[in-house]
């Protein structure tokens, strides 16, 4: 059984990210060009990397009691939570304390307009205990408000998609 997810917002340090978490936060920054945030008109995901694409997750900001809710599920995303949560809301995630714990994430980038990063971490039902840092990005439909968030992870500890059963199918979560 898994416990509840903790988080703790670190300090967003660019020279701090690796991999295709730099990589992202390079794009987002060179899309915003001089702007606080870039246009979503101006962020093409044939752009990214393949090593990026199936771990990245987009959620439309709403004005409806959903508040977030996922347009873009990564592939390993999905096989790893074994459900598509493409299009439905942050709140139907069923890790205990993730929804929330998104949803308090994804306040504080529209919030602050600026990319955040946090460090997660729970037990999975497999027992498998999980930390990973989360990045998230905002970007803006109109120029102003926060409309989308790119949201990418780096898994720090024995992480699902590195461990892997018999059947080549990934450890759930």
């Amino acid at each position: 059984m898994s416990i509840g997810l903790s988080a703790e917002e670190l300090v967003f340090d660019p020279k701090d990210l690796h991999g295709d978490l730099a990589w992202l936060h390079a794009y987002w920054r060179d899309r915003a060009g001089g702007r606080a945030m870039p246009l979503w008109s101006d962020v093409h995901l044939v752009d990214f990397p393949s090593t990026l694409l199936p771990w990245l997750v987009i959620m439309d900001v709403v004005a409806d009691s959903r508040r977030f809710v996922f347009r873009y599920f990564g592939t390993e995303r999905v096989a790893m939570q074994r459900v598509d949560m493409t299009g439905k809301s942050v709140m139907d995630l069923k890790i205990p304390g993730l929804a929330q714990a998104m949803l308090e994430q994804n306040e504080r980038t529209v919030e602050v307009k600026a990319p955040v990063i946090f460090r997660n971490s729970f037990v999975a039902p497999s027992g498998l205990p999980v930390t990973y840092d989360a990045m998230r990005l905002p970007v803006t439909d109109d120029g102003t408000a926060v409309g989308k968030i790119l949201a990418l992870s780096r898994y720090l500890d024995a992480s699902p998609h590195t461990l892997r059963q018999h059947d080549g199918k990934p450890t759930p979560v």
